[in-house]
Order: structure tokens, then C-alpha cells, then sequence
């Protein structure tokens, strides 16, 4: 039985929890196509967002500590190639991201559902699918799970190595407290777990907000810094070494970060037009993402040069001006984590609705939020290596989130809908061709780079 409490899983109540249960199909219509007329508008609720609230949501999930990579991974391609591909791949993420919110409308009026997560969108296209694939849609809903795990749960980890990075660096430069990494770690635990018992995003959208401020003026004055001390364009590579692409790709890719928290924001919006619309929601986060990016990692790598560290945060004067920039983006990060934190327990607190006596569904809920963080913190603690931990969760988790499966789950819809063509064959496997191969590389790249680093 759902939890009145808990917002946003009735939308869950006809789904199937293993592969023997049977789901009642109801169509609304007998012919669907992929437009927007797929776009109905929901009705209003408590936790319904505006898409101003969207907007927001979308950019600040997008603007994490990945940002602050990119002028490293400027070092790994290239000044001018790194340019290029960093276009390329956000244009090719936002691509993949309209597949997969077309392919949930199309699955959503197929099965007669309201509200569908990333992980039923991949299940309901397999089953929608050829009959050799059809009967394993529960395997490739746990297969995209999995995955979502692991990224939204890297990236966790990631902001918690960031945030000890920056604090260690801040004490360490500015006051007598010297603690080390790991001891920072632990200290972050408990505004983390405070923040995280906060389980509505409506209630977060104006911290999320405020935090934009912050991360926007923080990002500004790093930018000021940057172009205020450029280095000539012709003393820098522009065009890096092959061998070192996988390790931008995989850092670009993480940098992408907010391809989960795509269909929890849009199944909350009351227009979801609003939200795939050319100005809608989706294109216009990403394209003020992407600029956003392009800047930060082009102008630091000429502004830094071959001296970039992990995160350009570390590479700021001892000014106390410019160290209390470090401060104000662990502030922004705090509010970050609970955002990404928010799609892999909204998994675990469906099924704890679904299986768990009301009586005891806060209790676990509350205990399966806390284990969370502090399992996050945990894997931080093991691997406190930030540009290689970002390489890799880019590489493996981002780019099948973000560009391996989005082609399937098109290619399989577009299978139910009687309208593939060799263009959309030639499409989708440019597509996953280009993915594969990041994947690969990037995911083996960054391991080869961990255990380096530990040997």
C-alpha cells in the first residue's frame, strides 16, 4: 500500500514488480505518434513544478563539481579539439535526452499510465519490442537500475571527495586547523544527513535556487580569474594525444551530470509541453549548460595551462578573496547532492511503499536515506582521487545513462510504431557506435589511472 506521505508513487501502482505479474494495458489511443501531441497537460498537485522550478532543478543538477574539471580535461584533448567535443557531446546528450521523454510519453499513452521513471521507460520499450527481446523487459528495467545507481550514487561520492578537497585546502592555506581528507569526510556527515531527510523537491526548489545564485556568482568570479590572466593560444596543445580522450570524455560526461534527474522533474511538471518544447525546459538548461561548460573548460585550460589540478577550485591565489570562493561552491555542492540522491532512493522508498507495513515505511525510509549518504561517503573515503573518480563514473555510468541506451529505447518504440527506416537505423547506430566507444575507453582508461595510482 502507498504511502500518503510519499509523493509521486501512485503513478507506480500499476506496475508490475517481477516478471511473472501480469500488467493490465489499457491504450488511450490506437495510433500514437511521436510529437507533441503526446504532451497532455497533468493535473495540479502539492508537488507540482512551475518551469521556472524546472529550470532550475535541471541546471543546478547539471552544474556540479564536474564543471570545475573541465579546464583538466581541456588538458587531456586539446584547447581546440576539446572545444569541439565538448559541443559535440552535449549536443549528442540533449539529442538522447529527447528520446527518452518522447519514448516515455509514447510508452505512458501505451499502457495507460500517467508518470513513468527512466528505468519502466527502458522496460516498456523492450516488451513493446521484436519477439526474442519482448519477454526480458524486467532484466533491462534492472539493468538500467543498476546503472542509475551507480551513477547518481558516483556522483555523490564525488561531491563528498570535493567538498574535503576544497575544506582541507581552505584550512589548510587560511587558518591553524589542518585535518586531513578523510577526517573532512566525516565532519561533512552531518550536514548531509540533515539535508537528506528532505525528500520533496518542492521544498528544495528554494534552496536550489538560492544555491544557483551562489554557484553563478561563484563560477563568475573563477571566470574573472581565468580571463584576467590568460596565456598566448599558441603555448598551449590544440589538439592533445588520442590516448588521453577517453579521460576527457569520461570527465565531459560526468560533467553532463543530470540525465536521472530528467524524467523525476518532468513527470512533476504540470505542462509537460513546456518542457520538450523547442524554448522549453530541456533545450534551453542544456544549451545555457553547454555555454557554460565550453567557457569554464576552453578559458581555464589557457588561463591555467599545464599547473590545472583536479578541480580548478584548488588552483585559486591564497587570497582570502579567492579562497572563500572555495567555501561558497561546497555550499552549492551541499545542495546539489540531495538533488542527485533524490532518483535512486526515489526507487527505494517506491519499494518500501510497496512491501514495507505502513506503520514502518518512515522508519525504513528514513533508515535506507541515511545508509545512503553514509555509503557514499564510505566509497569517498576509499577512492579520495576526484579527476580519476570522475573519469570513471562518466565513462561507465554517464555514458550509458546518457547515450547507450536512449538509442535502444528509440529504436525499439519506433519498432512499435511500425516506423523504422534505415535513416533511424543509420541514426541509432552512429549513435550507439559512438557511445560504445567511449564507454570502453573512457571506463578502461580510468581504472588503468586508479590502479596506478594505488600501485
Amino acid at each position: 500500500m502507498a504511502n500518503p506521505a510519499r509523493d509521486g508513487y501512485q503513478e507506480f501502482d500499476n506496475e508490475p514488480e517481477a516478471p511473472g505479474d501480469t500488467e493490465v494495458q489499457t491504450p488511450r489511443r490506437n495510433t500514437v505518434s511521436e510529437d507533441t501531441s503526446l504532451f497532455q497537460d497533468r493535473l495540479p498537485t502539492e508537488n507540482s513544478l512551475t518551469p521556472e522550478q524546472a529550470f532550475i532543478h535541471m541546471v543546478k543538477a547539471m552544474l556540479g563539481t564536474g564543471l570545475l574539471s573541465l579546464p583538466l580535461a581541456f588538458k587531456h584533448s586539446g584547447l581546440f579539439l576539446g572545444l569541439i567535443l565538448t559541443v559535440l557531446i552535449c549536443l549528442i546528450c540533449l539529442y538522447c535526452m529527447r528520446q527518452v521523454v518522447f519514448a516515455a510519453h509514447f510508452v505512458c499513452n501505451r499502457n495507460g499510465r500517467d508518470l513513468i521513471d527512466y528505468a519502466n521507460i527502458m522496460r516498456g520499450a523492450v516488451e513493446m519490442g521484436p519477439p526474442w527481446i519482448k519477454r526480458n523487459g524486467y532484466f533491462f528495467k534492472q539493468l538500467v537500475n543498476v546503472n542509475m545507481f551507480i551513477s547518481q550514487l558516483g556522483f555523490c561520492c564525488v561531491y563528498f571527495v570535493f567538498m574535503a578537497d576544497n575544506l582541507e585546502d581552505f584550512f589548510n592555506n587560511n587558518t591553524s586547523i589542518h585535518l586531513s581528507k578523510a577526517v573532512w569526510m566525516l565532519l561533512l556527515l552531518i550536514p548531509m544527513l540533515s539535508i537528506c531527510s528532505i525528500r520533496r523537491l518542492s521544498i528544495l526548489a528554494p534552496f536550489a535556487m538560492a544555491a544557483n545564485v551562489v554557484y553563478v556568482v561563484a563560477v563568475a568570479v573563477v571566470l574573472f580569474f581565468f580571463l584576467s590572466d590568460l596565456r598566448p593560444i599558441s603555448s598551449l596543445p590544440w589538439f592533445g594525444k588520442a590516448t588521453d580522450l577517453p579521460l576527457f570524455f569520461g570527465t565531459v560526461m560526468f560533467a553532463f551530470e543530470g540525465v536521472a534527474v530528467i524524467m523525476p522533474i518532468e513527470n512533476r511538471m504540470q505542462s509537460p509541453h513546456a518542457f520538450i518544447s523547442w524554448n522549453g525546459v530541456l533545450n534551453s538548461s542544456c544549451l545555457v549548460v553547454l555555454a557554460i561548460f565550453s567557457v569554464t573548460g576552453f578559458y581555464g585550460y589557457l588561463s591555467l595551462g599545464n599547473d590545472v589540478k583536479d578541480t580548478a577550485t584548488l588552483n585559486l591565489p591564497m587570497t582570502p578573496f579567492y579562497q572563500t570562493i572555495k567555501l561558497m561552491f561546497v555550499a552549492c555542492i551541499m545542495i546539489s547532492y540531495p538533488l542527485q540522491f533524490y532518483v535512486p532512493m526515489e526507487r527505494i522508498e517506491k519499494w518500501i511503499t510497496r512491501k514495507i507495513p505502513v506503520d514502518k515505511q518512515t522508519l525504513y525510509i528514513y533508515i535506507a536515506r541515511y545508509s545512503g549518504v553514509i555509503l557514499t561517503c564510505a566509497i569517498a573515503e576509499l577512492i579520495p582521487h576526484l579527476a580519476l573518480f570522475i573519469s570513471l563514473i562518466g565513462a561507465f555510468s554517464g555514458a550509458s545513462m546518457a547515450l547507450l541506451f536512449p538509442p535502444c529505447i528509440e529504436l525499439l518504440t519506433s519498432y512499435a510504431k511500425n516506423e523504422l527506416s534505415t535513416g533511424l537505423w543509420i541514426k541509432n547506430i552512429v549513435l550507439l557506435t559512438f557511445a560504445f566507444i567511449g564507454f570502453t575507453t573512457g571506463t578502461y582508461s580510468a581504472l588503468i589511472e586508479i590502479a596506478k595510482t594505488f600501485a
